[in-house]
């Protein structure tokens, strides 16, 4: 096969398996519009599996992550509400919340629920969010690459390019709900990734809870674009 046909092949394989289609990862209730006054928002501890890059990048938060996860996360609902929600958030004990099952397209979901919710407004209720250090492999075949941390093996005319990706993930399962009526607004399951080339900071842990904060409200009527 000539190089011509080579190239072809993988276009063509890029354009077929790129237009598969993909289970949405989040589900909002089209009957949401309107944007609420209030946003009680409760979750669990956050997990995180990473503790020795705590220790370093937030030393004085070590033993207390909540200090420093709670107004963050409120800075960057905030953000993306433009101010003009009352965000009021609270750690709750894991037993006050209890795991739901959704589905979206036949795909099942847990979705969080709190047993505690009373009054008007809207509740957005978090668990299981995990912040974890990931090392990912690829491998590209057939083409060039000057990615960093990228090894390239030669196999005749083709070559073979492997590359290792460090990143800081945050995951989280969500769900909003009307606390007047119970009714679930909006459910999903979010990931955030900040890259790093060679060592992990401060501005990690910010950009994973900046992208997870901004996921979370989309197509909800809380975020402004």
């Amino acid at each position: 096969m000539n190089s011509f046909c080579k190239i072809a092949l993988v276009a063509f394989s890029i354009v077929l398996f790129g237009c598969a289609p993909r289970v949405p990862n989040f589900f909002v209730e089209p009957t949401w519009t309107e944007k609420p006054t209030n946003v009680f928002v409760v979750y669990t501890e956050p997990v995180i599996e990473n503790q020795d890059d705590l220790e370093d990048d937030l030393e004085d938060y070590a033993e207390n992550f909540d200090k420093w996860f709670n107004p963050e996360l409120k800075k960057y609902l905030d953000l993306f509400a433009r101010n003009t929600v009352q965000f009021t958030l609270t750690k709750a004990d894991s037993s006050q919340i209890v795991p739901d099952t959704a589905e979206i397209q036949d795909t099942s979901m847990i979705v969080p629920a709190f047993k505690g919710m009373e009054g008007d407004g809207v509740y957005l209720v978090l668990s299981n969010i995990v912040f974890s250090r990931r090392e990912d492999s690829y491998m590209h075949h057939g083409f060039q690459t000057t990615m960093p941390n990228t090894n390239q093996i030669m196999n005749g005319d083709n070559i073979n390019n492997y590359y290792t990706e460090n990143a800081l993930w945050v995951s989280s399962d969500y769900a909003f709900y009307d606390a007047k009526t119970g009714d679930r607004l909006a459910f999903g399951r979010q990931s955030q990734r900040s890259r790093f080339t060679y060592a992990m900071t401060t501005g990690d842990w910010e950009k994973c809870v900046k992208g997870l904060a901004k996921k979370i409200l989309l197509r909800t009527p809380l975020l402004n674009r």
